[in-house]
């Protein structure tokens, strides 16, 4: 009889605790950082307005240019003495940025101007070291997300640039300057919108041949939206190479058909690199 008390005791504190966790688990009530209990609430009375409809989300090349000089970027390099190292010009590294935010709480950060990846040989420490740069081409691109009820919730727009073909003594195609430029961002209340960019450096190779290397990189753009109720993410890939090729991977957003032939189009143009650079060529 004493066994059955206990077990059943047993058996009675399980249920207990078993059915706790469920409570605990209720996040219905739990506020995103960033946001307040007014947030949740009116949230909470309006769902389908805080909630972003994935499938929306689309981004549609708008145009392609080139640019007139380097002055959409900021370098922040020194060139170092070449008569003390030895370039190895099949060796591709970027000495720039890694990863950077663009967009940030739904506005651009400070200094984007300093902020963009390279693809040089090693032993170069800055653009103006090598020489043949072709103008800076840009991938004009728009971004779009609706909510539930089907308004724009987030829309901006964007540069994807990149100045190429820079050699050393004549040999090689290096690129410089790549870089994601917002230049319009409009965001509803209620939502937050933040994007960066990163090169991974498993992503910069060499596609030419050793006696003549072409440099090659991806751009990864990485894009989040967060309402109190829900966040939301997604990414695409760019791929640039140094002729100038440039293409737009993978990608999980909805867009527009991009043809191949505006893909590859704005003939190079040759630049003086100490015009470019606005410092003396080595």
């Amino acid at each position: 009889m004493r066994n059955k008390i206990i077990n059943s005791a047993a058996v009675l504190a399980l249920l207990f605790f078993a059915a706790r966790p469920a409570c605990a688990q209720d996040t219905s009530s739990v506020v995103r950082p960033g946001f307040t209990k007014d947030d949740l609430a009116r949230a909470k009375a309006n769902p389908r307005y805080y909630t972003l409809d994935t499938a929306s989300v689309k981004t549609t090349l708008l145009g392609i240019e080139e640019e007139p000089d380097m002055k959409y970027v900021k370098l922040q390099e020194k060139p170092s003495d070449l008569n003390a190292v030895i370039v190895s010009l099949d060796s591709i590294l970027n000495i720039a940025q890694k990863a950077w935010a663009i967009i940030q709480a739904n506005s651009p950060v400070a200094n984007i101007e300093t902020k963009y990846a390279t693809a040089y040989p090693a032993g170069i420490t800055a653009a103006s070291q090598l020489s043949s740069w072709s103008k800076p081409k840009a991938y004009i691109y728009g971004f779009q997300a609706k909510n539930g009820y089907g308004s724009v919730m987030v829309n901006s727009q964007y540069k994807v640039i990149f100045t190429y073909g820079g050699s050393y003594k004549g040999i090689g195609k290096y690129l410089t300057g790549v870089t994601v430029i917002p230049t319009a961002t409009s965001v509803s209340s209620g939502y937050k919108f933040n994007m960066t960019a990163s090169v991974p450096d498993s992503t910069i190779v060499n596609v030419g041949t050793d006696s003549n290397p072409q440099a090659a990189l991806q751009l990864k753009l990485a894009w989040k939206i967060t309402t109190v109720l829900k966040e939301s993410d997604g990414n695409s890939m760019y791929y640039m190479q140094g002729d100038g090729l440039f293409e737009e991977m993978a990608s999980p957003f909805s867009k527009a058909e991009v043809k191949l032939e505006d893909m590859k189009s704005a003939a190079p143009l040759l630049l003086d690199p100490a015009k470019v650079f606005d410092v003396p060529a080595r």
